[in-house]
């Protein structure tokens, strides 16, 4: 008499079909995710760097003058995360223009990391 059933080899040929699948399921879940984490890492840090540039244009308004040249660093707190953005002023050759240059990091536990955004601004006298 014979039973109706799967034979052995069928049975392991199944798991490693089901085991293959779920590797490769894993390993794009995993991609998407660094992905993810990636592109609002840059997101945040481009924020602050705009928001560096509209506070600058924002103090000319409300002071107006030729911007002086140099670096300045400031730590922000922003998307449960601290960031250090970067700025220096730079001449041009334009007296009144300036070229304004931010890179933004993050700050992890070894230091600043980055940089995740670089953005050049020019801003003049009003």
């Amino acid at each position: 008499m014979k039973t109706a059933g799967f034979t052995l080899l069928e049975m392991l040929i199944a798991v490693v079909i089901i085991a293959v699948v779920g590797i490769t399921l894993s390993t794009a879940i995993s991609g998407v995710a660094n992905q993810t984490f990636s592109l609002e890492r840059r997101s945040v840090a481009h924020w602050l760097a705009q928001n560096q540039v509209t506070r600058l244009r924002i103090d000319l308004r409300s002071n107006p003058r030729v911007l002086p040249e140099g670096k300045d660093s400031v730590r922000i707190f922003m998307s449960n995360r601290d960031w250090e953005v970067r700025t220096q002023i730079k001449p041009t050759e334009h007296p009144l223009m300036r070229r304004i240059e931010i890179d933004v990091y993050e700050i992890q536990d070894s230091g600043p990391v980055g940089p995740f955004d670089h953005l050049i601004a020019f801003v003049g006298r009003r």
